[in-house]
C-alpha cells in the first residue's frame, strides 16, 4: 500500500510524504513521475528501477526523476518505508539536474530536508518554504553510477543494508565475516561503489539515527550515544558537528515543530500556509484525509 500525504504547496513546488508497506518483495507496477522530483528516504531502504538506473536507495541515497519517467520499486515485506517527495517547477531546477539517477544525500543535505519538513509542520509561511526548497535543490550533488560488476554492486548494497540495520556494529572484521569477504576487498569495493569509506558511511547512518531520535525530542544524549554505538556523549557531539556543523542540542531545536522554539533561528513569524496545502490531504497527524493506492 502506498499512502501519500500532502505537506505543502507553493509557487513552483510541492512537498509530500510517501509511506509504503508491501506484503511481497516483488517489483511494483511501473508508475510515471508526475513532474520534476527529488525523493529523499527518511526511513527504510528499497530497490528502485528507473529508465537508466537500477539500485538500492536509502537515507544516504535518494533519486531524481523527470515528467513521465517510469519507476518501479521492490520493498522488504512488512517494513514501512517513509520518503519525502519534493516536486519543483522547471524554472526551479538547479544546474546539472540529472533525472533517472541516484542522488548522494550528504548528512547536511539530509538535515536541510528534515528541517524543511519540520518547518512545514510548524506552519512556516510559503515565502520561507519556497526558499528552503530552492536551497535544498541547489545543495544536491550528482554522482554518476559506477560502471562495475554486478557482484561488486551487490556486495556494496549488502554492506549498506547491514550497517543500516545495525549502526552500532563494532568492527569491519565483523561486517566482512557477515558478508563472507575479506576486510580489504570489502573496503576497496565499497569505496569504489559509493565514493565513501565504510567508516564515513557508518558515521552518517549513526547521525541520521540520532536525528530521528532528536526529532522525537530525545533529551538523554548520553543514552542516545550509547544506543548508537558512540563512545560517549562527547563522541556523539563531535560526530554531529563534523557532519552537520551543529551540536545535538541545536539540531534538536531546528527539528522541532514548535514554532516558538525555532522562531529566533528562522526570523519568520508563523504562517498558516493554507493557500499552498493540498486540499485532499493535510499534515500527517492532524486527522486530515489521505490518498491511498
Amino acid at each position: 500500500m502506498w499512502r501519500t500525504t500532502g505537506l505543502a504547496r507553493g509557487d513552483g513546488f510541492a512537498l509530500d510524504e510517501l509511506r509504503i508497506v508491501e506484503r511481497a518483495p516483488s517489483w511494483s507496477e511501473p508508475v510515471p513521475s508526475a513532474g520534476h522530483r527529488l525523493v529523499f528516504v527518511r526511513r527504510g531502504l528499497f530497490r528502485l528501477r528507473l529508465p537508466r538506473w537500477t539500485g538500492l536507495v536509502d537515507p544516504g541515497t535518494g533519486y531524481a526523476s523527470g515528467p513521465g519517467d517510469e519507476q518501479a520499486i521492490a520493498h522488504r515485506p512488512g517494513r514501512e518505508d517513509v520518503c519525502t517527495v519534493v516536486t519543483v517547477a522547471e524554472s526551479m531546477l538547479p544546474d546539472g539536474w540529472a533525472p533517472c539517477a541516484p542522488v548522494p544525500v550528504a548528512a547536511r543535505v539530509d538535515f536541510a530536508h528534515r528541517v524543511l519538513v519540520a518547518r512545514t509542520r510548524a506552519g512556516a509561511d510559503e515565502f520561507e518554504l519556497t526558499e528552503r526548497v530552492v536551497r535544498l535543490a541547489g545543495a544536491v550533488t550528482w554522482r554518476a553510477a559506477p560502471k562495475s560488476s554486478p557482484a561488486h554492486r551487490r556486495l556494496a548494497e549488502a554492506a549498506r543494508e547491514a550497517l543500516l540495520e545495525d549502526p552500532a556494529r563494532a568492527t569491519i572484521g565483523e561486517l566482512a565475516a557477515t558478508l563472507a569477504v575479506s576486510r580489504s576487498h570489502l573496503s576497496r569495493v565499497f569505496h569504489e561503489e559509493t565514493g565513501q569509506t565504510l567508516t564515513r558511511f557508518r558515521a552518517g547512518v549513526r547521525v541520521r539515527a540520532a536525528l530521528d531520535r532528536l526529532t522525537e525530542g530525545e533529551a538523554d544524549l548520553a543514552g542516545l550515544a550509547a544506543d548508537l554505538g558512540f563512545a560517549d556523549h562527547a563522541h556523539l557531539t563531535r560526530t554531529l558537528r563534523d557532519h552537520l556543523g551543529l551540536p545535538p542540542s541545536k539540531a534538536r531545536e531546528l527539528l522541532s515543530t514548535n514554532v516558538q522554539a525555532v522562531a529566533a533561528e528562522t526570523g519568520h513569524a508563523r504562517g498558516d500556509n493554507r493557500g499552498g496545502r493540498d486540499d485532499r490531504t493535510t499534515v500527517a497527524g492532524t486527522g486530515g484525509k489521505q490518498r491511498e493506492s
